[in-house]
């Protein structure tokens, strides 16, 4: 048993509506990603500061955190896109859940994102395709929830 929600993770994506997965969506899983690609970055809210005559700081305060999720998708034989686009355009707003490879310790669920695909290719690793998650407010919540998936 792990400690740390690290590894191998599973990614799975819903169509998302009104800020929401539909709730009767199908969640599917995402084919193997590239090692190391799965990154959920953070970006410290925007800082406002009250300074009175002289410099000094009367008061602080911050804008709420944004998120990026992103992830490089090996493209194979037979797999199917997880999530269609248009020139890396997508045009439905997506929910996602990651789960740790060892699913009793703490992943995350994103109900809302904007997706966009970046397509490439190398001789090392041949097409790949790059997802990225722009989190978006959620109908309810905080953008990044905790999520352990259910057993059994």
């Amino acid at each position: 048993m792990a400690k740390l929600a690290w590894g191998k993770p599973k990614i799975e994506v819903a169509v998302s509506t009104n800020g929401e997965p539909i709730t009767s969506a199908t969640w599917k899983v995402f084919p193997e990603i590239k090692e190391n690609s799965a990154k959920l970055t953070p970006t410290k809210g925007t800082k406002t500061e009250a300074k009175q005559e002289g410099g000094e700081i009367v008061d602080v305060r911050y804008s709420k955190n944004s998120f990026v999720f992103e992830c490089e998708v090996f493209v194979k034989k037979g797999d199917i896109r997880p999530i269609e686009d248009e020139d890396g355009l997508v045009v439905d707003d997506y929910a996602l859940r990651l789960t740790p490879e060892d699913p009793d310790t703490e992943g995350f669920k994103i109900d809302c994102a904007t997706v966009s695909v970046e397509e490439s290719w190398t001789s090392a690793d041949g097409k790949m395709l790059k997802y990225t998650f722009d989190v978006k407010k959620p109908k309810t919540g905080k953008m990044i929830k905790p999520y352990t998936a259910p057993v059994g």
